[in-house]
């Protein structure tokens, strides 16, 4: 998470609530808290994705692909 919060400036809040890894295709969601509804919006690399609760509140991040990271 240090990685992410270096290369994109995100402030990432200290509580996570839920994390799910998909071996698969490598992909990490964390969520940080409870939203009815998000807006995601992925870095300009297309590797991170923000999801922002209605408040503008970071509620959870997607990585994609982790190796890539």
């Amino acid at each position: 998470m240090e990685k992410v919060r270096a290369r994109y400036g995100l402030r990432l809040p200290s509580k996570v609530l839920m994390a799910d890894y998909d071996a698969k295709e490598g992909d990490l969601y964390i969520r940080f808290r409870e939203a009815k509804r998000t807006e995601g919006e992925p870095t300009d690399d297309g590797l991170v994705i923000a999801h922002y609760d209605l408040q503008k509140r970071l509620a959870a991040v997607e990585i994609i692909r982790l190796s890539d990271l």
